[in-house]
């Protein structure tokens, strides 16, 4: 019905969910767990993934679902929808994955005493829709859309963590010895990385596919002000991460192994994807400094990884 299995996977951006399930488990037990017990049974975990990793795969199916004309000029390789898979099928998978996502939201929110919260999973699932439909062809919005919503994924994790803490007494708390600045300061610091990175990123995106999206009546930064506009908006965020990331490194993480760690797995590709940028003049050139910056974003989450141990 869905045509070939692994056309299926490859239009879910199976890699990039995997990205999110690994971002998951690294604030669970790499941050959430260094400072406090954790809250969330794994069942309860589990569905939380599940709710994440359903929405987002219908959010890449939605935009392809829209976006299948200008994909067709950008990237036809790698177009699906309309090939082997129909249109028709690509939908109704579409909403089967919402429906889990938000059934399993749901749970989750039920199971933590906040059943209100099952409409945060509704809200970004709306959200996604309209991104595919609106906000991805106006300048700068539905880059900052994604941004906004790729950052949201380690907070919903510290968000679900969190809560039924709320429902313990004072006395009890105070007993858990809880970290609670230490957990605030890193899953926000996590969540200004993936939002700049991400925004940065989609950016270039634009960039890289003006061509399909000029034709085919979008408007994104590019387009409505030039590649040149763009490409400087774009290097000033690349500044701000390469400026964030060094304060943060003299005013928190200034030990041998992050100053190592970050320096040669984050902060030197980092600048070069910033002079890549600053020589790109192709769509090549545009794609390599995506792929760095994607780079880039795993590297941020292997550097948890030791407090594992």
């Amino acid at each position: 019905m869905f045509g070939n299995m692994m056309d299926f996977i490859r239009l879910i951006r199976y890699k990039n969910l995997l990205i999110i399930v690994a971002t998951m488990l690294v604030v669970r037990y790499a941050l959430i767990g260094a400072f406090m017990p954790l809250q969330l049974s794994i069942i309860g975990f589990c569905l939380l993934i599940t709710a994440t990793v359903c929405i987002s795969a219908a959010g890449y199916i939605i935009n392809d679902y829209f976006d299948v004309n200008a994909d067709m000029m950008n990237k036809p390789d790698k177009v699906i929808i309309g090939k082997t898979i129909n249109r028709r099928n690509a939908m109704i998978m579409h909403w089967v994955l919402n429906i889990i996502g938000c059934i399993c939201g749901g749970i989750v929110s039920f199971g933590i005493g906040r059943p209100s919260f099952t409409f945060i999973f509704l809200f970004i699932t709306g959200i996604l829709w309209f991104y595919s439909t609106t906000f991805s062809k106006e300048p700068v919005l539905g880059n900052v859309v994604v941004a906004l919503l790729v950052a949201a994924v380690p907070m919903i994790e510290v968000l679900y963590e969190m809560l039924p803490l709320l429902a313990l007494p004072m006395d009890v708390l105070g007993n858990m010895h809880i970290r609670f600045e230490e957990i605030l300061v890193w899953s926000l610091g996590y969540t200004i990385f993936a939002f700049l990175l991400t925004l940065e990123r989609e950016m270039v995106k634009d960039i890289e596919d003006i061509e399909g999206d000029q034709t085919y009546g979008r408007n994104t930064l590019p387009i409505s002000s030039g590649i040149n506009v763009a490409r400087y908006c774009t290097i000033g965020v690349s500044l701000v991460v390469i400026i964030a990331l060094f304060y943060a490194q003299v005013c928190k993480l200034n030990d041998v192994y992050s100053l190592l760690f970050l320096n040669i797995g984050v902060e030197l590709p980092l600048l070069y994807s910033l002079i890549c940028l600053i020589r790109a003049d192709s769509a090549e050139d545009y794609s390599r400094v995506s792929f760095v910056l994607k780079l880039v974003m795993m590297m941020g989450l292997l550097f948890l990884i030791p407090k594992l141990f």
